[in-house]
């Protein structure tokens, strides 16, 4: 299954998931590998990912880049700035795992209070932000019913980070990942097709350099990029109003320290962007526990690191450690992200007049 793979091109508005998934078929075991989505991918390995081989091919990704960075700022443009939250989490995250629910309920919680919810697009917790956000204004039955549903296909399968060999070709014995990967493709885009018309509006901020893994068919609009590094910059630049931290492992720690650099250089601490760990399992409230096997359970305790980052060379600590917390009340959550909405707004029309 060779295949012509798409150029990079031009895009002059950000994605919807009809274009993503142009050309899959769900009616195809395979659909997955056939998708305009999954053929960027292929062009984006051939092209030797992150490290381009030609100057042309980086140019090539860079305006698409250019682009889509763009058309964000288009679709942000709007009478009264959106207050955006971001939320972050692991990819792993099973959709029948408790903290799948519990991120899609506070999703919803807060897409029915009017905030624009921002994550990377993929699966687990991401995805979960997103199928609270677009049951947002469904009953109580139909949310529950939806969680039920996807449990129906809880994981995407292993071994789709070897789907592809180095130049872009697919891998001896592919099959079985590409289909088990449509089937939770497949389970997720039923579930969204019975949603109600009125659906909480939500962004996508996907890479392709995670591109062996499908993005979330939740999401209302998707701004996905060739280069990770600027995807995760626009992912932590445009949560102004607080980023809330689902359980996850290197991403979502390097997510976690990109918003302490942040932080750490905040003139005031209106200036502070709230972090808040939210995990019913305490999941970054704990160390992790092994045995020989390996991670018996999972956790990373953050408390002490960020307490000790935030009192090294600053005067308004505790102040700044009131904007750090660790909840899964959601009125909590709230009132937090409430302190920064004025500011939040103030910080977004500034940029986007700036790069009018």
């Amino acid at each position: 299954m060779a295949g012509e793979l798409p150029d990079y091109g031009k895009p002059d508005r950000l994605y919807d998931i009809g274009d993503l998934l142009q050309g899959y078929d769900p009616g195809d075991e395979l659909a997955f590998v056939k998708s305009w989505d999954f053929g960027a991918y292929r062009r984006y390995i051939s092209d030797g990912t992150a490290a381009p081989r030609t100057l042309e091919i980086r140019l090539a990704q860079a305006e698409h880049d250019a682009r889509i960075a763009e058309a964000l700022k288009t679709f942000l443009t709007r009478p009264t700035e959106p207050t955006l939250v971001g939320v972050m989490g692991g990819h792993s995250l099973s959709r029948r795992h408790s903290a799948y629910r519990a991120v899609a309920e506070l999703g919803r919680y807060l897409t029915q209070r009017g905030y624009l919810l921002v994550t990377g697009g993929g699966p687990g917790a991401m995805e979960a932000t997103h199928v609270g956000a677009t049951f947002a204004y469904a009953d109580d039955a139909a949310f529950a019913q939806a969680l039920v549903t996807l449990g129906e296909e809880p994981s995407l399968p292993k071994g789709l980070g070897d789907i592809l060999t180095k130049t872009g070709d697919l891998a001896p014995g592919y099959e079985e990942a590409a289909k088990g990967a449509g089937r939770w493709l497949n389970k997720g885009l039923e579930v969204r097709d019975r949603a109600p018309k009125h659906r909480g509006e939500s962004l996508a901020i996907p890479t392709w350099f995670y591109g062996s893994e499908p993005s979330t068919p939740f999401a209302g609009a998707y701004a996905k990029y060739f280069q990770n590094s600027i995807r995760e910059e626009a992912l932590i630049a445009q949560s102004r109003a607080g980023i809330v931290y689902a359980q996850g492992g290197g991403g979502a720690l390097r997510e976690v320290f990109q918003d302490v650099e942040l932080n750490f250089y905040a003139t005031t601490v209106d200036d502070f962007i709230p972090m808040i760990f939210f995990d019913p399992d305490g999941f970054w409230q704990r160390e992790a526990e092994f045995d020989v096997s390996g991670v018996t359970r999972p956790g990373i305790d953050v408390r002490n690191v960020l307490e000790r980052i935030f009192r090294y060379g600053r005067k308004d600590t505790t102040q700044i450690l009131q904007r750090v917390k660790f909840t899964t009340k959601f009125d909590e959550i709230a009132a937090l992200i409430e302190t920064r909405v004025h500011k939040a707004q103030h910080e977004l029309a500034a940029m986007l007049n700036f790069s009018a």
